[in-house]
């Protein structure tokens, strides 16, 4: 949530909370009921999506994806080294062509395609792999690259799956602002016509200055 939205529901939650400790002072006015029961639906769902925006933060997926992927990247450079190395003494010049690529190349573009070439290396390192005895390629060397693919295949996709929740929960609540901010218009005209409290009434609208409020005529400038 931006800090507009954190101080509107801030001031939302202490409105609701005047009314809390007076029920007896408006509860029985049938107008108003209504309408403080869809500002206070309004406010638990906001809480509820400003939570799940915050549960759904891609900052640790991406942290970690790109850990895993620096970590492909060094295995398979290194694998890279000596299967050209067994390509150029073996004048295995398929192979050889198939697996000259500079750490920069080897890691440009998209993750898909760097990870592709990745899977490539590791295929010939483990099809080669009695020859490469020499080179000092050994099965476990093999094996860790092939186990940090397939573990990294899958992490762009959850991490898209949480991005598109996080959109999701962000794009529903300036939504409910604008719910709330209607049910509270409405509540403001009843509660300052309808209600003989004056203290209540006054303390009402003082809650209401908190973080928005700043008078009628001001607050007529800004949509609401």
């Amino acid at each position: 949530m931006t800090r507009r939205q954190l101080n509107l529901l801030e001031m939302y939650q202490a409105v609701l909370s005047h009314l809390d400790k007076f029920p007896a002072v408006w509860n029985q006015l049938a107008p108003i009921t209504p309408i403080v029961e869809s500002l206070r639906k309004t406010v638990a769902e906001m809480l509820a999506q400003s939570q799940l925006q915050a549960q759904y933060n891609p900052a640790g997926y991406t942290k970690r994806k790109d850990a895993y992927m620096f970590e492909i990247l060094e295995h398979a450079f290194q694998l890279s080294l000596k299967l050209r190395s067994y390509a150029k003494v073996s004048k295995d010049h398929v192979l050889q062509e198939a697996v000259d690529l500079p750490y920069t190349t080897l890691a440009k573009g998209a993750q898909q395609l760097v990870l592709q070439r990745c899977q490539r290396i590791a295929q010939h390192a483990r099809d080669h792999l009695p020859e490469l005895a020499a080179y000092q390629v050994m099965e476990e060397e093999v094996a860790k690259l092939e186990q940090l693919l397939s573990t990294t295949e899958p992490m762009t996709p959850a991490r898209n799956v949480i991005l598109g929740s996080r959109k999701t929960a962000t794009r529903n609540i300036p939504e409910l602002v604008v719910q709330a901010r209607k049910d509270l218009g409405t509540l403001d005209d009843l509660v300052e016509g309808l209600v003989n409290d004056v203290t209540f009434v006054s303390t009402y609208f003082n809650v209401r200055q908190v973080n928005e409020r700043v008078g009628r005529s001001a607050a007529a400038k800004e949509k609401k």
